[in-house]
């Protein structure tokens, strides 16, 4: 007989193309979703998941929050889509995105973060007049032709041209060139052999598509240096960073400050959002028509619920100690997850960044993505696939970084370690076998 989720998955095949709105959202068995509250998601046979995944980090507050549930729910008494001039809520949102982020001194709104990266790209290649753009190895910036490649390239098509999807344009792609993360050497050196051609550098500020790998500090800073000597547009790709480590961006802890900055995800706790905010010189080009004008144009960007969102999000964030919260329960779980690999003597390491986390399954430093390809994939994706049985929800797909909320609590988390250490005991038996 089968379950509601096995009867909801064979609709889904009939009618979503693979049964899934994307492949990322495989989870390995069929799961169909039926309520989400707080660090918990119930599927359609009333089983219980603690929740990892966090809507691929946007879930900054848990499911549900309460004050933005409110806020939307009271903006909708007086507002809906309206599509013409402006409206008060938008403005609002605006001045407590400038007043929080260091880069912001105009901002404009879309609906999701690939949007928000294709806009910025497109607005430095006007500013500039520059066609070139350089982006990293190992970094995601969205799904569009000039940012979707060398992913999670192998070791074999690193240095080489490796689009994540077919149907891209390679007329595209072409302009843009692909360097190593965490060597500003490379980057000084490609621009010097090309000058006057790169209009932009977008960079992750913390590598979270590969996981956690964090940028040094001189290493933006040498971007900065660069980017301003050579009339290089500087665009830090916050969309993961931004509101989850601090509601400045990363920029605001790390002190490096960039020319363009795009957000999406945690700024709304969950509902559609993409933010492009920078410096006022290049940012008011789309405020224009005419000579010199860039279009960004969406019937959804600013619609009121999703300022509405933000609006109470940023309340949300901006409690005392929220962040401090965020950042304990991350070194909280890593501490321990370290403890259990060291008692079971495996090759692996927990790592993070804030309320993200992951387990690398190699030990010793890594800076950049060629480090990563030391990782057990097959460890890795055993170790997933284990914790999903135990109705753990985090994307089945190995050096993939997973998250925390403010609604995981350290009782939560000792749930999950419990199960981490059953795993990681039978890893380790495993591998000495």
């Amino acid at each position: 007989m089968s379950t509601n989720n096995e009867t909801i998955a064979a609709r889904a095949e009939a009618v979503i193309p693979g049964g899934l709105l994307s492949p990322s959202r495989r989870l390995g068995a069929p799961i169909a979703f039926a309520r989400a509250e707080g660090a918990y998601l119930y599927d359609a046979d009333g089983n219980r998941y603690t929740d990892y995944h966090c809507a691929f980090g946007a879930n900054v507050l848990g499911h549900r929050p309460p004050a933005v549930a409110a806020a939307i729910a009271e903006t909708a008494e007086n507002l809906d889509l309206i599509g013409a001039g402006v409206l008060e809520l938008e403005v609002e949102v605006a001045e407590l995105l400038v007043n929080a982020i260091p880069c912001a001194e105009q901002v404009a709104f879309c609906s999701s973060g690939s949007e928000a990266t294709y806009h910025a790209l497109r607005l430095a290649r006007a500013h500039t007049g520059r066609k070139q753009i350089i982006k990293f190895q190992g970094g995601y910036h969205g799904w569009h032709d000039y940012v979707a490649m060398n992913g999670q390239s192998s070791r074999q098509m690193i240095g080489s041209y490796d689009p994540m999807s077919d149907g891209m344009l390679f007329d595209a792609a072409r302009h843009t060139a692909i360097l190593p993360y965490n060597d500003a050497g490379a980057v000084e050196d490609y621009i010097r052999k090309n000058p006057g051609e790169v209009a932009a550098i977008i960079v992750e500020p913390i590598a979270h598509n590969m996981g956690a790998v964090i940028a040094e500090k001189q290493f933006l800073a040498d971007l900065r240096r660069i980017t301003s000597e050579h009339g290089v547009v500087l665009i830090f790709d916050e969309v993961i960073t931004g509101f989850r480590h601090a509601l400045g961006g990363y920029q605001s802890i790390v002190g490096v400050t960039p020319d363009l900055a795009t957000f999406g995800k945690a700024a709304t706790s969950g509902y559609p959002i993409g933010i492009l905010a920078g410096r006022r010189e290049i940012m008011e080009r789309v405020g224009r028509t005419g000579e010199g004008a860039v279009f960004m144009g969406g019937t959804f960007n600013g619609t009121p619920a999703s300022m509405a969102a933000v609006k109470a999000t940023i309340g949300e964030l901006a409690r005392p100690g929220v962040y401090e919260r965020l950042f304990e329960l991350g070194a909280y779980l890593r501490g321990e997850i370290d403890g259990i690999i060291a008692r079971h003597g495996l090759k692996a390491q927990a790592a993070g960044f804030g309320s993200v986390w992951l387990v690398y399954f190699f030990d010793g430093a890594f800076r950049d993505y060629t480090d990563l390809l030391r990782n057990d994939n097959d460890l890795d994706m055993r170790f997933r696939r284990a914790l999903i049985a135990g109705r753990q929800v985090f994307q089945p797909l190995q050096l993939k970084r997973l998250y925390l909320s403010l609604s995981h609590d350290r009782a939560v988390l000792d749930d999950t370690l419990e199960l981490i250490d059953t795993t990681m005991a039978g890893l380790a038996r495993s591998v000495a076998a």
